[in-house]
């Protein structure tokens, strides 16, 4: 369509994605105000929404974020994505869709209708200075170590920008937007209680193919695989890791095919050193990836019920995909040499020495060297003790070239 200026301008539709496919907003829906967390108020009010920002207005916003300098952003987007260049002229329409309202984020995707094609971008927005300050981290980390690694697990972003906008109530203000690849296909999923047995299962919301539950094989996959990935961006010279993640926020997003599970981690808030040592000798190194482990071991249990109720402990199962799959880790590490390699059968060796008392008294000092959330720490103190003495015997245990395990949530600890 050409705009008075005759300014060729894209179709937009305004959609709003729910589990019974997309809605199209009609104008009481787009006067309502946005829901939002308390954490994304920032005293601006009490009722939990943002005064005056309605979805129209947030809708109007990503609009003006995307369009700018005849949505240039877009096009390079277009151009990283696919390899292609592309004209404005090209683009026949745009479909921004909002798919979830988070405690820092709100998430949009954006769909680039061409001709012959269909591409799907994502939109970040942050309304509060703290959401303001994670995204603006999560940009340069992911764009750092998607440049350090050759690893898949993490999406690209490719712009972001801070744009002001107009209340109807006349104040002004501002949020800061990040346009990002889209991952087709994943889904958020959080530990949830079965109604049928009340045992704890994990729900994927599969908003294309309905709610559903994971079987134990592919619930033991997603830990393997969740604590491959994040010992895979550990670097073992700096003892840098990819910090404050959690299972409750949606941090790591399933695709699933049959009893496959693909997984990506779709946000890092920050990537640090946990711990500080004196010197850079080869058992400092040990000593961190120690901690490293460790700590992994105890985060990789904690979600809350259906992402939003009670803060939960994942069963005993999954404390061997994780010994698995960090240890698959080191191996990819040291086939690659990057960074650095991991001599995996010296650290093993390492960790059949512990005693389950050395255990214990190197969980308690993990936990008072990586600060923990303050409503997980009961949760993990209740569970400590047990937790340790599961995995000194699964460590004693540990070989590492015996086949995958297939370990479900009813089946034993191996």
């Amino acid at each position: 369509m050409m705009s008075s200026a005759n300014a060729y301008e894209p179709e937009i539709r305004y959609l709003s994605s729910s589990p019974y496919g997309d809605i199209v907003p009609d104008k009481i829906a787009l006067e309502s105000p946005l829901p939002l967390r308390l954490s994304d108020i920032d005293g601006a009010g009490k009722s939990g929404h943002r005064i005056g920002l309605t979805y129209g207005q947030y809708l109007e916003t990503i609009k003006a974020f995307l369009s700018r300098d005849s949505y240039r952003l877009l096009i390079d987007a277009m151009k990283k994505k696919t390899g292609k260049m592309i004209t404005l002229q090209d683009i026949d329409s745009l479909a921004i869709r909002t798919e979830k309202h988070g405690a820092m984020y709100h998430i949009s995707s954006i769909d680039v209708i061409t001709a012959n094609d269909l591409n799907k971008f994502v939109v970040t927005a942050a309304l509060s200075e703290t959401g303001k300050l994670y995204l603006e981290n999560d940009f340069h980390w992911l764009n750092y170590l998607n440049n350090k690694f050759a690893f898949p697990y993490l999406p690209h972003v490719y712009h972001k920008g801070e744009m002001k906008y107009r209340t109807p109530q006349g104040a002004n203000d501002t949020m800061l937007l990040s346009l990002g690849e889209w991952l087709e296909g994943y889904h958020e999923f959080h530990l949830s209680l079965d109604s049928k047995d009340q045992g704890q299962k994990i729900i994927v919301w599969d908003y294309d193919n309905g709610y559903r539950y994971l079987s134990g094989r592919q619930s033991y996959k997603l830990y393997r695989l969740a604590s491959k990935i994040l010992t895979l961006y550990y670097d073992k010279d700096t003892f840098h890791q990819i910090s404050l993640w959690h299972h409750a926020a949606g941090d790591f997003i399933v695709r699933i095919e049959d009893e496959n599970i693909d997984l990506k981690l779709i946000t890092v808030r920050r990537y640090e050193p946990m711990i500080s040592l004196a010197t850079n000798e080869e058992s400092d190194k040990i000593a961190a990836l120690l901690h490293f482990f460790l700590h992994l071991s105890i985060r990789m249990r904690i979600d809350r019920l259906d992402g939003v109720g009670d803060v939960a402990w994942a069963d005993n199962f999954c404390l061997d995909a994780v010994m698995k799959g960090f240890y698959e880790a080191l191996e990819i590490k040291e086939k690659t040499g990057r960074p650095a390699s991991i001599d995996k059968k010296e650290f093993l060796s390492s960790l059949k020495r512990f005693t389950r008392d050395d255990w214990k008294d190197m969980a308690h000092a993990t936990l008072q060297t990586c600060l923990q959330p303050e409503a997980d720490i009961p949760i993990i103190m209740r569970n400590l003790d047990k937790h340790v003495e599961i995995l000194h015997a699964l460590i004693q245990s540990f070989q590492p070239d015996s086949p995958a395990s297939n370990t479900s949530p009813a089946d034993p600890i191996p």
